[in-house]
């Protein structure tokens, strides 16, 4: 597993499918699942700060980022039909920020 090459099979912003994704395949008996999260957007101050005056709500702080999960290349496959078995939508969500974001790329 150290140097195989992996695929993403799940790529979401929605925590509660990511780990009724990961129980899924766990349970389906696959043991070279890798599963993570990374942030999406960068913090709104400048200078490094990972500060974002957004989290300081009544609610605490925003969940933004997003959810992988990757196997090997070889068994990719499989895992699918797993997480479509299980009802788990395998695709990242577009959301009206990303649109936004894509627009502005486009404009220039």
């Amino acid at each position: 597993m150290l140097f195989k090459k992996k695929e993403t099979v799940f790529e979401r912003k929605d925590r509660a499918l990511w780990e009724l994704a990961k129980t899924a395949l766990k349970e389906a008996g696959m043991k070279s699942v890798r599963a993570g999260f990374s942030e999406d957007e960068p913090p709104v101050c400048g200078c490094g700060s990972k500060l974002d005056p957004r989290n300081f709500g009544p609610r605490g702080k925003i969940d933004r980022n997003t959810y992988y999960i990757r196997v090997p290349e070889e068994e990719a496959v499989k895992a699918r039909e797993i997480l479509r078995r299980a009802g788990v939508e395998t695709e990242l969500e577009s959301t009206e920020a990303d649109q936004r974001r894509e627009r502005r790329i486009r404009l220039y």
